[in-house]
């Protein structure tokens, strides 16, 4: 519609405004071009909630290595783990002269379920604890321990000719004693 036209239909007292809405329903071009705009709109919202939506996946995903709070809170239990094993350190002798010291005192609490493998456990470990200070003086000395192959196969020879003799003098030893027994034997039957 025209403006002279829009002029004429208002002095002649028609509603312009009622005419102009029935203009544009009645068009389909005007319908596609009213449905293509509220699409845009509608597009252009479903834009900015997915873009809100991977930012807020984003921020989920790297939130332990860029929020504030999550770092402080590691380095919060660093800080705790740092002064639990600095204690551990300090107090390394008294730690030592208590695991050196027999248990006396309250018994160790310990659920039903796994109290079967408590006892098949301790008796296992018992003797490796009870020789640990041992074996650690073994491994300390065999750290600063200089043979060369040449001693060492001089010692390994000696050692096999001193088994070989220990083995010959407990065979006879055996046969000694043997004899003694059928000796004694003969004697009691007579």
């Amino acid at each position: 519609m025209t403006l002279f036209s829009i002029y004429v239909f208002q002095r002649i007292g028609f509603d312009v405004h009622q005419l102009q809405d029935d203009y544009h329903h009645k068009l389909p071009s005007l319908k596609l071009i009213s449905q293509l705009k509220s699409l845009s709109k509608m597009r252009k919202e479903h834009y900015k909630i997915n873009l809100e939506v991977q930012a807020r996946m984003q921020d989920k995903e790297t939130s332990d290595l860029t929020h504030l709070k999550v770092l402080g809170e590691k380095i919060d239990k660093v800080q705790s783990l740092n002064s639990h094993m600095q204690s551990i350190i300090d107090s390394k002798a008294q730690l030592l002269t208590r695991l050196q010291q027999p248990y006396v005192g309250e018994f160790i609490k310990l659920e039903a379920q796994y109290h079967r493998y408590a006892s098949e456990f301790l008796p296992e470990i018992a003797p490796l604890l009870a020789d640990l200070s041992t074996h650690l003086d073994n491994i300390s000395w065999m750290k600063f321990l200089n043979l060369p192959d040449s001693k060492m196969d001089n010692m390994l020879t000696e050692l096999g000719s001193t088994l070989a003799s220990l083995q010959t003098t407990f065979q006879s030893l055996c046969q000694m004693r043997n004899s003694m027994t059928n000796v004694y034997s003969h004697q009691a039957i007579d």
